[in-house]
């Protein structure tokens, strides 16, 4: 068993210390991944702290999860949008949220020349794909997430969720031509 499934355990049988290990290790992961949803810090922050609130209110009704981390993303992901559209009720909720995927401040003003213009050439590609397709690429290549934890966090089933990431790579691969070079550059973004 892994040392974040321990934790869990321990955390809903009552340890604090646990508890605060999850936070510590998770947040500023939550933080990250919220911010592609949102340029609304203090919304992601607000939802980070509601996911870790309501956690330590009902953790004697919570159930160990098969992977805490995408149990995390899911439910920050599904409480950003539900936030985003308070106030609109649509049937496809997830396809109305963009997806961003893009570099922090802080790695912005620390870079070279050379990295600025490696991460303009990754955001000219990024700009051909849609949002699911940035999504999906972030999950897969960024989160190096399993096929079966994008499909949960993306809610589909698995052949869906493999048609999108080839059509992905293909669209990239048309554009740059050497797909390694583009996936080299994305991961040293992260």
């Amino acid at each position: 068993m892994d040392v974040s499934r321990v934790k869990w355990q321990e955390f809903v049988s009552g340890n604090d210390d646990s508890y605060c290990w999850i936070y510590t290790t998770y947040a500023q992961k939550l933080y990250q991944y919220g911010m592609c949803f949102t340029t609304d810090t203090e919304l992601v922050k607000d939802c980070i702290q509601d996911i870790f609130t309501y956690l330590y209110r009902n953790k004697a009704q919570l159930v160990s999860p098969d992977n805490i981390k995408v149990y995390l993303f899911t439910a920050l992901k599904n409480n950003l949008i539900k936030q985003i559209h308070k106030e609109t009720i649509t049937e496809n909720l997830v396809e109305d949220v963009p997806f961003v995927l893009e570099l922090t401040v802080e790695e912005q003003f620390i870079q070279d020349e050379q990295y600025k213009n490696e991460r303009k050439q990754v955001e000219k590609i990024l700009s051909l794909l849609t949002s699911r397709q940035k999504e999906i690429i972030y999950y897969r290549f960024i989160q190096e997430m399993s096929m079966e934890e994008i499909c949960t966090l993306m809610d589909l089933n698995y052949q869906s969720a493999q048609n999108l990431i080839q059509r992905s790579l293909k669209k990239i691969r048309s554009s740059v031509g050497d797909i390694n070079l583009f996936l080299f550059l994305l991961f040293a973004m992260r």
